[in-house]
């Protein structure tokens, strides 16, 4: 007799769990972030750890905050913040506290980070705004010969110093 019982209970349970959706099951615990910069090829530090050059992606846990750093010869450091901010499952009327502790109920935000790297504009010897750009661009010239910085990065750079200056 409690058999009979049992099992439509035991049914109706499943069809409850299943219905409302384990976020961990279908979000996961961790979230793909993409960083590009332009130029490309800066050095990516998460929380100060080096984990590559850029683009990449990489797998951050849902729950955490994480700062990103971006470095490149010729170019100015830049640091962003990425925050987990809540998601859908977040607003359903089931949830499981499981679900927040292993993060399945955030987004990490912003996902797809794009940098656009400012020239690293360091003290010039003085003079007019034509000694100062020309003096610059000597400086971009210089890490272009060491092989510090490609082509292609040397001429976005001086492409930036000129529109600096042409202000």
């Amino acid at each position: 007799m409690k058999l009979r019982f049992l099992v439509p209970a035991m049914l109706a349970g499943c069809v409850l769990t299943f219905s409302s959706g384990c976020a961990v099951l279908s979000k996961g615990r961790t979230q793909t972030v993409v960083v590009r910069s332009v130029p490309e090829g800066a050095t990516g530090l998460i929380n100060g750890i080096e984990v590559g050059q850029t683009p990449f992606k990489i797998d951050l846990k849902r729950s955490s905050a994480y700062t990103i750093e971006l470095r490149k010869a010729g170019f100015e450091n830049v640091a962003t913040v990425v925050l987990p901010v809540a998601n859908e499952y977040d607003k359903r009327f089931l949830r499981w506290g499981l679900d927040y502790e292993l993060g399945a109920m955030t987004d990490l935000t912003p996902d797809d980070l794009v940098v656009e790297m400012k020239p690293a504009l360091a003290d010039s010897s003085g003079g007019d705004r034509f000694q100062e750009m020309t003096y610059r661009v000597l400086q971009a010239d210089a890490l272009l010969a060491a092989k510090e910085i490609s082509r292609h990065d040397h001429k976005y750079l001086v492409a930036e110093i000129v529109k600096f200056y042409s202000n």
